[in-house]
């Protein structure tokens, strides 16, 4: 199998190992670089001093997209910065590749449409990067919820914070994508998005928010470091308001999402891998102790291969990847507007 790898930073890298260790010699790798940073990570996001990810891997790179398309590969991974997810998976659909596109598929909802419409056309997937949906947090929570053992919901909450100055030790902060608004960046693309992703699939799509975000502080970014956002829920789980909080400061790190139902409430916090369950009088906590983070992106690829292989694709569609978008956009601009959006003005064409 031909892998094209378009973007070879710390989550590229991350792919390319878990693609390496499970296909073997199957696998023939490709890379599409534009800045060519000779820095090769380890899963712990440390630098491999002495290490060429070319060597290692045997890579053969380019400089230009076209002609790494021009070899044909069977598959393209799409890292690379924000604001080139679309267009970048736009040139592999056409060029005949099945496409693994990492979150978020874009900062906005120009093109998306034209992404559809071509993998649509020549019958490609288009596979969205979010791996939380493998969490076995998460997916207990879902199966809880999906349960309604407790009763009827009567509120959600999800939050994710972390210092945005720590993320990536081994640059500046400044310079990153998500410290600047030409690439993509800011709290909301780059951290809730994960948030909002998961919130759909468990909840399903949103009527409405409202939503406070913008700068706060001292942070040399041109983008949003907190998000404060209420969805209004009105399906088949019933009405209820969700809110999601996303920050760049918090340390400890801390993420976690809270349901609380008429006769109970389930938390489940993606740090520690546990799930409490609150019924009446009695709280039980399950725990996940052999829960690696790196296993949510293993069983990630193992899915979009099984996609590819089958023709067949039932989870982390475009589509998926659309809805997370429009959330993150109406978000953006009920704050933008000081007012309640309405989630229909971002609907499925």
């Amino acid at each position: 199998m031909k892998i094209l790898m378009i973007g070879l930073g710390s989550i590229g890298q991350r792919h390319l190992r878990n693609l390496s260790a499970y296909l073997g010699d199957e696998a023939e790798f490709l890379a599409y670089r534009v800045r060519g940073l000779q820095r090769t990570f380890s899963d712990t996001m440390r630098i491999r001093e002495g290490v060429c990810l070319e060597e290692e891997f045997s890579i053969r790179s380019f400089s230009d997209l076209d002609e790494a398309l021009a070899q044909k590969p069977d598959i393209a991974y799409v890292t690379n910065i924000t604001s080139q997810h679309i267009p970048c998976a736009l040139k592999a659909v056409r060029a005949g590749c099945d496409v693994f596109l990492e979150k978020p598929i874009s900062y906005d909802l120009s093109g998306v449409d034209e992404l559809m419409q071509a993998a649509k056309d020549s019958e490609r997937i288009v596979f969205v990067g979010f791996q939380n949906r493998f969490h076995p947090c998460l997916r207990r929570m879902k199966e809880l919820v999906q349960s309604q053992m407790m009763g009827p919901i009567i509120s959600a909450r999800s939050e994710i914070g972390e210092r945005l100055t720590t993320m990536h030790s081994y640059e500046n902060y400044a310079d990153t994508y998500m410290a600047r608004k030409d690439q993509g960046g800011g709290v909301i693309m780059n951290q809730q998005i994960h948030e909002l992703d998961y919130l759909q699939w468990i909840f399903g799509e949103p009527k409405a928010v409202t939503a406070f975000c913008g700068k706060n502080s001292g942070l040399d970014i041109s983008v949003e470091d907190y998000c404060e956002a209420v969805y209004w829920m009105n399906g088949p789980l019933g009405a209820f308001p969700v809110s999601a909080h996303a920050d760049f400061f918090q340390y400890p790190p801390r993420r976690f999402c809270r349901v609380v139902f008429e006769n109970g409430w389930v938390e489940a916090d993606l740090l520690a891998a546990t799930v409490t369950v609150a019924r009446g009088d009695k709280v039980e906590r399950e725990e996940f102790p052999g829960f690696e983070r790196n296993q949510m992106f293993v069983d990630e690829m193992k899915a979009f291969l099984t996609c590819v292989q089958s023709r067949r694709q039932e989870m982390l569609t475009l589509e998926d990847g659309a809805v997370s978008l429009r959330m993150a956009c109406a978000a953006k601009r009920a704050a933008q507007e000081q007012r309640l959006v309405d989630f229909t003005f971002l609907s499925r064409r």
